[in-house]
């Protein structure tokens, strides 16, 4: 047969029948009898292809790439193994192997474009070479959940070319080509064979590839785990074009087995790029050339997908975010960061500094995506404080006192650019959970290591960090400041009732909260009844408004670090507060005698605004009690407040957001015993008040 009549029957284009005759007369007569259907030769061809291709251009083997596809189309993926139909299956792992060989090397070629290659040899062949990646992933790979099962048929295919036959070509096609890319997120089955894959790659380890043993450094499944990461990040990842579709979250989560294993699995990638990345070996001349620093490269690329993939099933899936927040996924990502920090932040050269792919911009972007996941996952939490506790727990503030190192050339040109959530912003947001007392108690466990730690001599540092850190460290010693001061009685569950005798915790051995306010606390019925009657009736509406809506515990306890801030703020800023209040005279003056000050937590600096009490959100603005509490508050205050009745405080515990009635009023209104004498605290309760304390009820502790 000549080539000429093999070029017709292969339909070949000129150029491809021209690039086969330039092959040496022994390729040719190999290229002939794979045609023709012999085995041998069509691995010989495959062979020849991997032997030959550091010493030729990978454009020249594209002329072999009909051959692999008129053999795959001349076989069928068989529903039974036997005898009959292994010759088959073994025509088909030769010339899957040939088609991703070539596809790997020649999409590398700036002469195919970015993914004309994969896109043309394995994407638009996909009904072709789908059927049979799934074929072998199901015959020659062992089980996901457990690899160190043989597969079942061993003898047809290795471990390591089945690797090489289903996650290499995954992996290919999520970085080579855009359809590619859409494919998997269109496609139910991809989705499904890509999600089983992935639990695969998670638990695989180097013994179980035959011939081809990974190891912590360099080995195949090292690689793998870390290329296959951004595979996982596509799976769930919206498309570039808005008018392509996308499959929900769900499908995913569904097709690898729920929420668990996808939480598992996801977080033992993350620890194990990061072992792996650590374990790669110190680059000898830190250049684009040296392998370590390439292979440093990858795992960096690895762990900043996987940081993304993190970030994005968190904040499409509420049960996804609080399983991650369950597992420790914070502090997985902090010790991810710190260990690899010192890596990514090495003082290299300035050729190596600036290149577009392993500079230092590229090295930064793993730091700013596990840091918008730390953020994210604190804003969007229900119980943000939890997000913050392990963050410091895990070290977040000695790590980013650690990032202010930069390299000696990455100012001169092309100074990398910040994340869009940062370190910078990832601290003031840390900072805005400075006023609970469990985020202060877990600083307090760290405070003396954090400022302890020997400060290395650094040629330069990352100024705008540095003054951050400097900032939101003197917030934090503000903070166990006032968590310092005298404790309300509240607080440590002593008797709220005035004049009680019986005021120390030892003495109190029933504890009865209000059930109105949730604040006081009483050691006896009779204690609740006399408070009731001597002031609290009409304080418990306004410290049920102090606490939030919810009642949140973490608010109650946190009260008296609250009222600091609030005072600090107020007081350090009185000739800001006189204009603000001015302003809103005239921008509002309807309401120009129903003003209240409220004091912004929720961002660092903390912000201050005067608005018209039915402005606030949560907060019941029409409530007639607090003209009443405002005249209290002015005759009762040395300094009393001009031009607003009262101030309110806005914090948040994460996602929700809360307007409190000001905590240092309340709490210094309420609870001062100069406020109550001791005759009116023994003073008898009328039936009427008896009545309203009953419909507000108690309840136990």
């Amino acid at each position: 047969m000549s080539f000429a009549a093999v070029g017709s029957s292969l339909q070949l284009t000129t150029d491809e029948t021209k690039a086969l005759k330039s092959l040496p007369a022994a390729t040719q007569i190999t290229a002939k009898k794979a045609i023709q259907g012999s085995i041998k030769d069509l691995a010989r061809l495959v062979e020849f292809i991997t032997l030959s291709i550091s010493k030729s251009s990978p454009s020249r083997f594209c002329c072999l790439v009909p051959i692999f596809h008129a053999t795959l189309n001349s076989v069928q993926v068989p529903k039974y193994i036997n005898p009959k139909t292994i010759p088959a299956i073994i025509r088909a792992k030769y010339a899957l192997l040939g088609l991703v060989t070539i596809s790997t090397l020649a999409s590398s070629l700036p002469s195919y474009g970015r993914d004309d290659a994969v896109t043309k040899y394995i994407v638009r062949k996909w009904d072709k070479t789908y059927p049979w990646m799934w074929f072998f992933a199901q015959n020659c790979l062992p089980p996901p959940y457990d690899v160190s099962v043989t597969p079942p048929r061993p003898d047809l295919c290795s471990v390591s070319d089945a690797v090489k036959l289903t996650i290499s070509p995954l992996s290919l096609i999520c970085t080579k080509s855009e359809e590619g890319r859409h494919l998997l997120r269109s496609s139910v089955s991809v989705q499904h064979f890509a999600a089983q894959l992935r639990i695969l790659v998670g638990n695989l380890k180097g013994e179980v590839l035959q011939g081809d043993p990974g190891t912590t450094k360099d080995g195949l499944v090292s690689k793998l785990r870390a290329s296959f990461a951004l595979t996982n990040y596509v799976c769930v990842s919206e498309s570039e074009h808005p008018d392509k579709i996308t499959l929900p979250l769900s499908n995913f989560i569904h097709a690898a087995g729920g929420v668990k294993p996808v939480v598992f699995t996801l977080l033992r990638y993350i620890r194990r790029i990061t072992r792996d990345a650590t374990a790669v070996e110190e680059p000898r001349s830190w250049t684009v050339s040296d392998p370590s620093v390439k292979l440093l490269h990858l795992y960096t690329v690895g762990l900043n997908y996987s940081f993304q993939f993190l970030q994005t099933i968190s904040s499409q899936d509420p049960s996804c975010r609080e399983q991650l927040i369950r597992q420790g996924s914070i502090r997985t990502v902090v010790d991810a960061i710190t260990q690899i920090l010192p890596r990514i932040l090495v003082q290299a050269n300035e050729e190596l500094d600036l290149h577009p792919q392993l500079g230092l911009a590229g090295r930064q972007k793993v730091l700013w995506s596990g840091y918008s996941y730390i953020a994210s996952a604190i804003r969007d939490a229900d119980d943000g404080i939890t997000c913050v506790c392990q963050a410091i727990d895990a070290g977040l503030i000695q790590t980013l006192e650690k990032g202010v190192i930069c390299p000696p050339h990455a100012h001169r040109r092309d100074r990398p650019v910040r994340g869009r959530m940062g370190d910078i912003e990832l601290l003031f947001l840390l900072a805005t959970f400075f006023i609970y007392h469990r985020v202060v108690a877990s600083i307090f466990r760290h405070w003396f290591r954090m400022r302890n730690d020997p400060t290395e001599k650094r040629e330069i540092r990352d100024e705008g960090l540095g003054a951050a850190l400097e900032i939101v460290l003197t917030s934090t010693i503000n903070a166990m400041d006032y968590r310092s001061v005298e404790p309300i009685n509240f607080y440590e569950y002593r008797c709220s009732g005035p004049g009680c005798p019986m005021c120390t915790p030892k003495f109190v051995s029933k504890k009865r909260r209000c059930s109105g306010c949730l604040v006081s606390i009483y050691c006896s019925e009779k204690c609740q009844r006399t408070a009731w009657r001597n002031g609290h009736r009409k304080w418990c509406q306004v410290l049920r408004c102090t606490v939030g809506p919810w009642g949140s515990s973490d608010i109650r306890n946190s009260l008296q670090v609250i009222a600091g801030f609030e005072t600090t703020q107020i007081s350090g800023l009185a000739k800001d507060v006189e204009t603000r209040v001015r302003e809103a005279q005239q921008k509002f003056p309807a309401f120009s005698d129903k003003l209240v000050l409220m004091v912004d937590l929720t961002v660092y600096s903390p912000e201050m605004y005067v608005l018209p009490v039915h402005m606030l959100e949560q907060f019941p603005g029409e409530d007639p009690i607090w003209p009443e509490i405002a005249d209290e508050i002015r005759a009762r205050s040395d300094s009393p407040p001009k031009g607003y009745m009262f101030s309110v405080v806005k914090v948040h515990l994460g996602k929700s957001k809360f307007t409190l009635f000001s905590p240092s009023t309340a709490l210094r209104m309420a609870f001062e015993g100069q406020y109550f004498s001791d005759d009116e605290a023994y003073n008898p309760v009328d039936e009427d008040e008896i009545d309203d304390w009953k419909s507000l009820g108690d309840q136990d502790l």
